[in-house]
């Protein structure tokens, strides 16, 4: 995706939602679980909303090509490296948890797999790799992208989606164990990144029926993978 794409999407005043309320959900579980002074990389950051969660108990490092993002982002995380993901400039084995959303769907093989890869090859033995793309599967996703499509009012660039099956593929290509997959985000949206038709609080409160839905990564919006680096 080119830079001046990226440039338009950060300079707009955004939206918290649906999918950022549960992606922000999903990632306090996974701080939870780390161990104290972890190093965290998300690597294609865009504003580093989820990087704040970790700042308290972790060091933070905010990666993103564009530095329209990495502005915004200064204020969530300890470090900001303005470089793409192909080459990341961490030395081998340097963090125990390398995560995106949004982020490899925009690349076409095999250049998807080397930026998974160089995930890979920056997280410590024993460390998770988390990445989160569209799901094939989801009927509002693909129906809202169409539309955007037929209107030329699609602002992400090229946009790839991945069945479970094929994520699962891509991953496991890199040298890395698939630990568990996971869907985010099982109902249509009622606020995006541009619009909102419900206020955030109620929306938070509403978001908490999908607890209880089952196989989400099968018809959500996002379908995820967290991996481990043997």
């Amino acid at each position: 995706m080119s830079d001046e794409i990226w440039k338009r999407i950060w300079n707009k005043s955004l939206i918290t939602s649906d999918y950022s309320l549960k992606y922000l959900r999903f990632m306090e579980i996974i701080k939870k679980a780390l161990p104290d002074n972890a190093t965290v990389l998300e690597a294609g950051c865009g504003t580093g909303q989820t990087l704040s969660l970790f700042c308290s108990r972790h060091t933070t490092i905010g990666l993103d090509i564009s530095p329209d993002a990495l502005s915004i982002a200064k204020k969530n995380c300890d470090t900001l490296v303005n470089g793409d993901i192909f080459h990341i400039p961490l030395r081998d084995g340097s963090c125990d948890l390398v995560y995106n959303s949004g982020v490899i769907e925009h690349f076409q093989e095999p250049e998807n797999r080397t930026a998974v890869s160089e995930m890979v090859r920056v997280t410590k033995r024993g460390g998770s790799v988390i990445i989160i793309v569209p799901n094939s599967f989801c009927p509002w996703y693909r129906v809202g992208k169409s539309v955007a499509v037929l209107l030329k009012n699609f602002e992400f660039g090229y946009e790839e989606d991945y069945s479970i099956n094929r994520l699962k593929k891509t991953v496991e290509s890199c040298n890395v164990s698939v630990v568990h997959s996971f869907g985010l985000q099982a109902l249509p949206p009622l606020a995006t990144n541009a619009h909102e038709l419900v206020p955030v609080t109620i929306r938070k409160h509403l978001g908490i029926i999908e607890d209880y839905f089952p196989q989400k990564q099968y018809y959500a919006y996002a379908v995820g993978i967290v991996a481990k680096k043997g």
